[in-house]
């Protein structure tokens, strides 16, 4: 498993809509456009400072017209507006590729930022709500404001967005036989194996499990057991239980910023733990 995660460090959502055919669907599907032409689109999602790995899901631009930030979430984020603005500001930036015209009189153009939240975790979401940045501020969006469209994407919910976007349709799909087949009594091993099994017979996420149905099931395993064992530990509340997931996935080869972003530790104790783990 930790060879696989090695060779597909990204998880199943962003693998599967970093690619431009799929993407540009689900752009359409949020933004309620008609862009038919893949080669309109420019994946610019960001890259973190270790082992290449991203530091947003996936982001691009269209026809140089939107600026599209896409998010998947298992569980509810509240600050994600911010998250957002943090990300925004620096891919607009890299917009810009003189400097200088930034202190320029003439106004410079920008795509449309338009900023979005697909969610399918287990707890009960609206199908569609608005997060605002402004919240953060008691409310008060004269000086800034940011607005995170957020759908609860759970696969069986009426949800618009399934069916104006077949990629996303096939993903909630194969993540709810997931879930289904846990519900049933399955180890999550012989559920992920049951729901790969059932996709790839009835045509869902189509040559991609051909391709990489083994990965896939590896990916989902380790996520899962990976988001299990965190929830434990931050509802536990406890440091130490803290420092001992990050041991764990320093063990499994788990990438810096992947345990920075789940575990909230600073890269100074990281990289102490680190050499514990080598001990």
């Amino acid at each position: 498993m930790a060879n696989s995660n090695a060779r597909y460090r990204d998880s199943l959502f962003r693998s599967y809509f970093n690619e431009p055919e799929r993407l540009l669907s689900l752009c359409n599907a949020v933004l309620d456009t008609k862009y038919d032409n893949p080669d309109k689109l420019n994946i610019n999602t960001l890259e973190g400072i270790f082992f290449d790995k991203q530091k947003n899901d996936i982001s691009c631009t269209i026809d140089n017209h939107f600026l599209v930030l896409v998010e998947h979430q298992t569980t509810v984020n509240e600050n994600m507006p911010f998250r957002c603005l943090s990300y925004v500001a620096e891919l607009l930036n890299n917009l810009v590729k003189n400097k200088n015209k930034l202190y320029n009189k003439g106004l410079i153009k920008f795509p449309k930022p338009k900023f979005f939240v697909l969610y399918d975790g287990d707890k009960r979401e609206p199908l569609q709500r608005k997060m605002h940045l402004s919240d953060a501020f008691g409310g008060d969006s004269d000086s800034l404001e940011l607005v995170v469209s957020a759908f609860n994407i759970n696969y069986g919910l009426p949800q618009p967005l399934l069916q104006k976007c077949r990629y996303l349709f096939d993903y909630s799909t194969l993540v709810g036989k997931v879930k289904e087949g846990i519900r049933l009594g399955l180890s999550r091993r012989d559920a992920i194996s049951h729901a790969v099994k059932f996709c790839l017979e009835h045509g869902i996420m189509g040559n991609y499990l051909i391709e990489h149905s083994e990965e896939v099931s590896n990916m989902l395993a380790l996520e899962w057991n990976m988001d299990d064992a965190l929830q434990a530990r931050f509802d536990e509340g406890r440091d130490e239980g803290i420092e001992e997931v990050a041991l764990n996935m320093l063990r499994d080869g788990e990438p810096l910023d992947k345990i920075l972003k789940f575990t909230n530790l600073s890269l100074e104790r990281i990289k102490e733990l680190e050499k514990s783990a080598q001990a």
